[in-house]
């Protein structure tokens, strides 16, 4: 027992360190005295399971963080408070509150080194003076290289946004932020970025500039159809063209991290776009889960076996888009090669895929 006490002491004094915590003050936020503390961080006291909750709540950490290795398990490293990262068996698994759950995600095949390689790019993008939003597109992009077997959408629901969302993530000056806010705004944009840089160059090699443009260009490109309907703010991403010595519009791409996000207020624009000959492509993480201990990142699109959800048939029915990119690896791609128009499920292993081969066959088409 001595042992097993000693190892979850370890333990609270490092959560306790990395959130940057005194003993008094995690003392004080559990409501118990520094003595106490003290000595179960020296493994001289065998807290109850009341006081080991109380604990957990007070570091904003899993309940499972402070028993690692407690019966075997790797070492753990708590990078940011409320995330941790234990290595074991060529995995990592990674701890995180979801509301009342303590949730755990399995990244296989990850080292804990590259880990923290993607969380310590991302902490350091966060305390310098570039945007947030370019600091996650960096991590993430990392993150995606680094594993490319796993689910690009998991590794965004439940990596890259959840250390986002750890105050101690951000420098002490942000330490007032409403850190989930915060993330709403910032996450679309990082998202664009990856868009961008993950297709820029292959779309470049066959003629076609992927950027994200300020008002006065979205309004430019759009003038040429005269429809209350495109509006330049709606645009995300745009498909540009050269010809002619001229740059035109190729089409938009709609960039949402979750297909319920604002998706029925483009519609109207995409539909403009359509009939007037150009390119309205979603593209989303499709990123849905539900809280429990091990959350499952299901999507948005449900499974066409059971049951066709009004979201699939926006696209595959009535076409409200060209096309829909997902990169979650749990949605279904459509099957039904005549459908309206078809969802597609890519990943980040080679910018040469689906996305970008569409894009290009559509710019061939127009110089026939």
């Amino acid at each position: 027992m001595d042992g097993l006490q000693a190892q979850f002491g370890k333990n609270l004094r490092a959560l306790r360190e990395a959130r940057g915590l005194t003993q008094e003050a995690l003392a004080e936020a559990a409501r118990l005295d520094r003595s106490y503390v003290g000595g179960i961080e020296r493994g001289e006291r065998n807290p109850s399971l009341t006081v080991v909750g109380r604990l957990a709540v007070a570091l904003k950490v899993p309940l499972s963080s402070l028993f690692t290795g407690v019966g075997g398990d790797s070492a753990i490293t708590v990078p940011t408070g409320g995330v941790s990262a234990t290595e074991h068996d060529g995995c990592i698994t990674i701890g995180f509150p979801y509301d009342q759950y303590d949730a755990e995600y399995v990244l296989y095949g990850a080292r804990r080194v590259e880990y923290d390689q993607v969380l310590n790019t991302l902490k350091r993008g966060l305390a310098s003076t570039k945007s947030n939003a370019n600091a996650v597109a960096d991590a993430f992009l990392m993150a995606a290289t680094l594993w490319p077997d796993a689910n690009p959408s998991d590794i965004w629901t439940f990596l890259i946004s959840r250390i986002y969302c750890a105050p101690s993530s951000h420098p002490a000056a942000k330490a007032r932020l409403n850190l989930e806010q915060s993330w709403k705004r910032t996450s679309g944009w990082a998202l664009e970025r990856v868009l961008v840089r993950h297709y820029g160059q292959v779309l470049g090699r066959d003629g076609v500039s992927i950027e994200i443009s300020d008002r006065a260009k979205k309004e430019a490109l759009l003038s040429v159809v005269d429809d209350p309907r495109l509006v330049p703010d709606k645009a995300d991403a745009l498909l540009t063209y050269e010809a002619d010595s001229e740059e035109k519009l190729l089409g938009v791409i709609h960039v949402k991290a979750s297909i319920a996000e604002r998706r029925t207020d483009d519609v109207p624009m995409s539909q403009a776009l359509i009939e007037a000959g150009f390119l309205s492509i979603l593209w989303t993480m499709d990123s849905k889960s539900f809280p429990s201990t091990k959350p499952f990142n299901r999507g948005e699109f449900g499974d066409p076996d059971r049951k066709t959800s009004d979201k699939r048939r926006d696209i595959e029915e009535h076409g409200h888009f060209s096309a829909c990119f997902s990169y979650n690896a749990n949605t279904h791609p459509t099957v039904d090669k005549h459908a309206a128009a078809r969802i597609f499920v890519c990943d980040f292993r080679n910018p040469d895929d689906q996305f970008s081969r569409l894009i290009a066959a559509h710019r061939a088409l127009l110089t026939r």
